[in-house]
């Protein structure tokens, strides 16, 4: 795996290793190293190889966990991390797809009741039981051993990780929580093909919010606004349409009908116009 050694997120979206379900991120940061860690739009659980670090989850008290024990945080949480010495970490980042998968299938035998009540704020500290050792430890022999079949052993490794975490009460909050939060279902709204003429008003209406509520909320969560985050999600579809349609209908076909106005934004989020990519397939970003 590449090892990542800071916490941007071009650098992840870079150099995770993807599966079907999930995102791997491997971090080697040195000694002293300290900066704000977010997870963005997905649960992460986050566990540490060699070294500790000091923390501060959604500006709780600070404290400190090393390789014996993992810490499973919600989506859109913001984290400040000090790293007391050199440290290599392992951070699964669970998708909706190896969430429901599993949930559909224990819920039941579980008997998962959705949380009543969540914090934004709760995060989960964790020793790891004598099962989830063994799948971390599995995990790392996967990458390791860099089978050919490797993605599809991490997700079956993932699917029984999950089950795991659900049985614990403090995890299975978040992992649930996750999929109901206003935010998050707008996200899932917006990154629909089938969406993708929805105005930010509908979507502040479906998820039950007035307007000017769900935009303060969304850039808070997201950093972007809804209108900014729509933007950038149909110019990532237009570079995949780019690669076997014209300009023009990879304009339209993104909902853009000003074609100069598309090849304004194309060129200011990627540094060169739609065409310029066609030719080079790859932007300056």
């Amino acid at each position: 795996m590449h090892r990542i050694n800071n916490f941007s997120r071009i650098a992840e979206h870079e150099y995770a290793l993807s599966t079907d379900s999930l995102n791997m991120l491997f971090y080697a940061l040195p000694k002293h190293f300290s900066d704000q860690y977010r997870s963005y739009d997905a649960p992460r659980l986050c566990t540490i190889l060699d070294g500790e670090k000091k923390v501060s989850v959604n500006q709780s008290e600070n404290f400190v966990y090393t390789k014996d024990q993992f810490i499973l945080i919600p989506p859109h949480a913001s984290v400040h991390m000090t790293m007391p010495e050199s440290t290599k970490a392992l951070v699964y980042e669970f998708g909706d797809q190896i969430i429901d998968y599993v949930g559909q299938r224990v819920a039941d035998n579980l008997q998962l009741d959705p949380p009543q009540q969540f914090s934004d704020s709760t995060f989960a500290l964790s020793a790891y039981s004598e099962r989830t050792a063994v799948l971390h430890q599995r995990i790392q022999e996967i990458l390791q051993d860099q089978d050919k079949n490797m993605r599809f052993l991490i997700d079956l490794t993932c699917q029984e990780m999950v089950y795991e975490l659900m049985k614990l009460e403090s995890c299975n909050e978040i992992i649930q929580h996750h999929k109901n939060h206003p935010i998050n279902i707008a996200i899932r709204i917006f990154g629909s093909n089938d969406n993708a003429g929805i105005s930010v008003s509908q979507v502040a209406e479906e998820v039950g919010m007035s307007l000017s509520n769900f935009s303060q909320k969304f850039k808070q969560t997201t950093k972007y606004t809804p209108k900014e985050y729509m933007t950038k999600l149909r110019l990532k579809r237009s570079k995949l349409h780019l690669k076997n349609m014209s300009v023009t209908d990879t304009a339209f076909e993104t909902g853009y009908d000003n074609i100069s106005h598309f090849i304004r934004l194309f060129k200011k989020e990627y540094g060169m116009t739609p065409k310029q990519y066609q030719l080079t397939g790859r932007d300056h970003h």
